[in-house]
């Protein structure tokens, strides 16, 4: 089974399902990428550009990504950017990979890129139903949002708030979630700080606690058609 994920930035795929990737990855299913700021240029402490794609290569190596699809829309001003021209990049990924199942954000995110990222995998996800000449248009059978922390739990209660109905086990997969994020090693940040070592480590024990395993990665699954 192809799975694609589509996230706004390089780490985000770590963060909120790296465990799950790999666990995916494990089970024998492709594992694809559509980053849409893949330079992620305004993020504080990056390396230099070569070095960046360096370590993004050996962190999704390691949670199990087997192919990637890049663009470099600005960071933190994808509200900018035209709706369609988003769209049709995501729709380039789902042309390319062909995916049964979808990851991205969750649209109650304090992060204008993830709420965009968002909104735009939402249209392009109907790809197969406008094309159904070119591919099944039950092709996209579950769609999966997740969480980010400093992120989504950083986000205004008001409205729509993370709360998961789909659950995957990471107990064997948590490792290598927190050693890919060393990759990331700027991202990481001293605790008390929701991103730190020791609050990714605790919301997966949280998440896990929900359905009576040891550690987790939580999701609202929107879309889930059985055939």
């Amino acid at each position: 089974m192809n799975i694609l994920l589509i996230i706004a930035h390089p780490d985000d795929e770590v963060l909120g399902c790296g465990g799950t990737l790999r666990k995916l990855a494990d089970e024998g299913h492709d594992i694809y990428t559509c980053v849409l700021c893949a330079p992620a240029d305004a993020r504080h402490g990056r390396p230099d550009l070569t070095q960046f794609k360096e370590i993004v290569e050996k962190a999704e190596d390691l949670i199990g990504i087997k192919d990637s699809l890049k663009y470099e829309f600005k960071n933190i001003q994808f509200n900018t950017v035209p709706h369609l021209e988003m769209v049709k990049a995501i729709e380039a990924a789902i042309v390319k990979f062909k995916p049964e199942w979808v990851f991205t954000h969750h649209p109650s995110d304090v992060n204008i890129d993830h709420r965009v990222c968002y909104e735009a995998s939402m249209a392009a996800i109907r790809l197969p139903q406008r094309l159904s000449k070119d591919m099944p248009v039950t092709l996209i059978k579950k769609i999966f949002l997740f969480e980010v922390l400093s992120s989504t739990d950083w986000a205004p209660s008001i409205g729509l708030a993370f709360q998961p109905n789909c659950y995957f086990d990471i107990t064997k997969t948590f490792a290598t979630k927190m050693q890919a994020l060393e990759y990331y090693d700027s991202a990481l940040k001293p605790f008390p700080h929701s991103r730190s070592r020791e609050n990714i480590k605790a919301l997966a024990t949280l998440r896990g606690a929900e359905v009576s395993i040891e550690m987790a990665e939580a999701f609202c699954l929107i879309r889930d058609l059985y055939l």
